[in-house]
Formats: C-alpha cells, sequence, structure tokens
C-alpha cells in the first residue's frame, strides 16, 4: 500500500480528537508519542491494541478494482428461518431485469440533485406536521392515514400483486407508506416497465366511495370510486384509485390477502426500471403496518455494496444476536424512524464534538444517499478526514471534500464510525465512505454533507453491507454487519 511521503512528518491537531475504549498499552503509547494523533504513517501499525482483539483502523481503497457496470453479483446471504424475504436491487444496474436504460447509474450531478430533493422532501413533510416539543401532541398531529410526499429513492423488489399474480418492480421505500403500482387503464404511465390489469385479478377490489375506510383516507370520488393523489418534491406524481389487492412473494406458500394499495392510472416524472413504491414508513398503511399481525411490524434490509450486487428485504424472522439496538426517539414523528446519534470516530478516534451538535434527531432512511450531518459534526469530520489524506491532490467537485486519485492504484482511507444512542456503534465500510464520480473513476468524495436544520440523515450510502433491523413493535433499530453476503 502506497502511502503519501506528505504525510509522513503531519500530526493532527489534537482539539479534534480523543482516544476510544480503555488506556493504551505500552506499545500503543510510543507510538502515540512518537506518531502524534493518529499519523497516516508508516510508523502507525493502523490497529488499536487497546480494543479487544485487532482493528483495522484504515481500509485499503483499491482505485482500479471496478466492477463492470454490466455484470450482477448476487447475494450469499442465507435468509433465516421464518423469514420472507425478497431479492433488493439498484434500479440502475444490471440487477434490475426492468431496467430501462443500459447507461450508467447517473451522473455524479444527478445523484447530487436527486439527494437534494431528497432531503428537501424530508424536511418538508416533517414541518408539515407542525411538531411540537410534546411527543402526545405531535403524534396527534399526524392524520391517520396521511400520504407521504418524500421523494423516491433508488432500490427495487419484485413483488407480486393479483390472482394469479404478476411481477411488478417497486421501489422500496422507508420514508413513505403508500403501496402503489400503475395499472390499467392508463391515462400517463411510465413507458417500458410492468403495468398492472386490475381485470384480469381474481382478489382486486375497487374500494367504494361508501366505504368508512374511503371517508378516512380518501381524497375524492370519481365514478363511485375511492380516489387518491399524492405529489412529490421532484414534481413527480401518482393519481389513481385505491384497492385492496393480494400481495405474493415468489417462494412463499401463502399470500397476503386484502392489502391496501393504490391503483394508479396516471403517473409523472421519471422510471428507471420502477412500476411503483412500497412504503415501509410507521404509518398504518404501510405494508410492514398491514402486516403486522404476521411480522409483528418486523423487517429488515441490507443495501449492497455496488450497484452491481444484490441485497435483501426480510420480513419477520428471528433477529440475530449480533444486531445492535438504539431506541427510536420518543419525539420522532409517528411516521418516521428517528434515533439519536451521539458521536463520531475517524480512523479509531472519537471526535471531539460538542454533545449540543448532536441534540436533533437522526432519521434512519433507505432512500438519501448522503448521511446529513449538523454543521457543527460535520466540520469536524471534514477538518479530521482531510488532515488524514493531506498528501493526496484535493479536486474540485460540488461536494467540498473529493480527491483525485489518478497516479494511485491503492488509498488508504481512515475508517469512519458513528454511534448511536444504546451503544451501538456502526464501522462504516469502506464502500460507504467515499463517493466514486461515474464520469471521472479516480475521483472520491468524502460521502457526507452538512444538514443544518431540525434533523440530521443517515444516508443508504453509509448503510452499505449492514443489516439494518427496523423493529416496529419494540420501536428499535438495530445494526449488524455482513448482512448482504
Amino acid at each position: 500500500m502506497y502511502l503519501p511521503q506528505e504525510k509522513h512528518n503531519n500530526c493532527l491537531r489534537e482539539e479534534y480528537l480523543s482516544p476510544i475504549g480503555s488506556p493504551m498499552s505500552s506499545k500503543s503509547l510510543l507510538s502515540f508519542v512518537i506518531c502524534g494523533f493518529l499519523l497516516l504513517s508508516p510508523c502507525n501499525s493502523l490497529k488499536d491494541n487497546a480494543d479487544e482483539g485487532t482493528r483495522e483502523y484504515f481500509h485499503t481503497l483499491k482505485i482500479n478494482s471496478l466492477p463492470s457496470s454490466e455484470v450482477c453479483k448476487e447475494s450469499s446471504k442465507v435468509v433465516n428461518e421464518g423469514s420472507s424475504s425478497l431479492k433488493l436491487v439498484h434500479r440502475f444496474g444490471p440487477c434490475n431485469p426492468h431496467r430501462t436504460s443500459t447507461a450508467p447509474a447517473s451522473s455524479f450531478n444527478e445523484i447530487l440533485r436527486r439527494d437534494k430533493l431528497r432531503v428537501d422532501s424530508i424536511i418538508q413533510a416533517r414541518r408539515s406536521l407542525n411538531l411540537t416539543s410534546s411527543a402526545e401532541n405531535m403524534k396527534s398531529s399526524v392524520p391517520f392515514y396521511g400520504l407521504s410526499k418524500i421523494t423516491a429513492s433508488d432500490y427495487i423488489v419484485n413483488v407480486g400483486i393479483g390472482t394469479p399474480k404478476k411481477e411488478m418492480p417497486l421501489i422500496f421505500d422507508t420514508g413513505s407508506g403508500l403501496i402503489w403500482t400503475q395499472c390499467k387503464p392508463c391515462k400517463a404511465c411510465y413507458p417500458k416497465v410492468p403495468v398492472f390489469d386490475p381485470t384480469k385479478s381474481a382478489s382486486f377490489k375497487g374500494l367504494p366511495c361508501s366505504s368508512k375506510l374511503c371517508q378516512a383516507i380518501g381524497q375524492g370520488c370519481s365514478s363511485s370510486k375511492c380516489t387518491y393523489k399524492t405529489a412529490y418534491v421532484d414534481n413527480s406524481s401518482s393519481t389513481g384509485t385505491w384497492a385492496t389487492e393480494t400481495i405474493s412473494f415468489s417462494h412463499l406458500k401463502y399470500d397476503f390477502k386484502n392489502i391496501l394499495i393504490g391503483c394508479s392510472d396516471q403517473v409523472s416524472g421519471d422510471s428507471d426500471g420502477e412500476s411503483g413504491i412500497m412504503g415501509l414508513n410507521r404509518q398504518p398503511i404501510s405494508f410492514a403496518s398491514q402486516t403486522a399481525n404476521i411480522y409483528n411490524k418486523l423487517f429488515s434490509y441490507c443495501i449492497p455494496s455496488t450497484p452491481g450486487s444484490t441485497g435483501h428485504l426480510t420480513f419477520g424472522g428471528q433477529v440475530s444476536n449480533d444486531v445492535r439496538f438504539s431506541p427510536v426517539s420518543k419525539t420522532a414523528p409517528s411516521s418516521d424512524y428517528d434515533i439519536k446519534m451521539t458521536g463520531i470516530s475517524v480512523g479509531g478516534r472519537k471526535l471531539l464534538i460538542d454533545a449540543s451538535a448532536f441534540k436533533i434527531a437522526s432519521t434512519i432512511d433507505s432512500g438519501a444517499v448522503l448521511t446529513r450531518l449538523p454543521p457543527k459534526a460535520y466540520s469536524t469530520l471534514r477538518s479530521v478526514f482531510r488532515e488524514m489524506l493531506k498528501g493526496y491532490p484535493l479536486s474540485a467537485q460540488d461536494l467540498d471534500t473529493c480527491y483525485d486519485f489518478s497516479n494511485y492504484s491503492t488509498v488508504a482511507i481512515p475508517s469512519i464510525s458513528v454511534f448511536f444512542e444504546g451503544g451501538v456503534e456502526m464501522d462504516i465500510d469502506v464502500s460507504g465512505i467515499m463517493l466514486q464520480y461515474p464520469e471521472e473513476s479516480k475521483v472520491y468524495c468524502l460521502a457526507f454533507a452538512e444538514l443544518d436544520d431540525e434533523v440530521s440523515i443517515f444516508g443508504n450510502f453509509q448503510q452499505k453491507t449492514y443489516t439494518i433491523v427496523f423493529d416496529g413493535a419494540k420501536e428499535r433499530i438495530g445494526f449488524a454487519p455482513g448482512g448482504c453476503d
């Protein structure tokens, strides 16, 4: 591994870092005195001998090991007993059989544009709830059946709808509640992707306007059918009628009957391989809530390390002993998955960030790409990360910490861990630390950003390769490494 010469005599400033864990061994102390704080240099062993076992505090980033954009790598993960699992794929990747284009996943600017829309929609949705400091008042302000306005995310599962079933590619989304798919007859639908035909399903039942359920959730009537419309911040929308229908997974012997869905005959916006959305937030209309009698609001997922790999979305099953849980914030909106972030470490040393920087909740979101941190937390993370990569050339891009690694085949980058309430430490996988430019394969950017608002966001890029467990019944969220393989 090549380490830039410029780093050999540079030490990190003390105000940013504090030791983690028990006191250092004499060997670690000697190395600490000689090298300073986590020096990126040959005299630093890149291990912390104070922790149990031996732990890597730097990762080797292989600059030339780009996977082929047209090769799909299947996960080897075996789903645990009693669970129901769906293959999870990136909608722009080769594992998505309904991908509408063979072009690369997205331009870097497009990724950032869509991510900004997602963040804006999360903030807008939360502000629209008129939140108060009281959890009880907060929850009473949320409609029992609200339609989320969150812009859709990038990961897809194939779900069987109807009798006989038709496989429909749906975006899985922890930020939305509504389950919907485009339906015939279609006034305006996404081209080149499946369209559901309710006239060919024996289990399809349109929701009549006279029903109590329609009166609770409907936004109007058309030809005695209960209608809905949901619009998103990116100007996409879905308009149609409510219905109950049977949903099935390809390998299960039983079906989920009378699931409330939206049957959309008019959609707007762009599709890249999806026919609708599978909402999984905490609202009663989400799939997680509607199947609570079977799975007790327990589901998990693993986002793969690259768009060319598969992950999984799993309902129910046994929770592994490896999972570490953090409680859902008691002040979270009733639809959201919020937990409290308590700290960050870089290269094995916890950053000295005032506790006030983490007073706001962090929403765990399957759709946002970057992790968005409060200003004080982000500026400290950025400063330490830059210090540790001081010998590498910076590259001016839309994100503020990017590097041109054109002259390197491997690069040593520091590990980053985030800490959540309950003693949870999540050591982010190497694939989730730096975002690679699709257009310039050797330009990499720190995949974090600043968000000066009422909430921080833990994005899907940092969640990669982990099993993320949503336990709605016990109101907690868990994390375990090695979730996809």
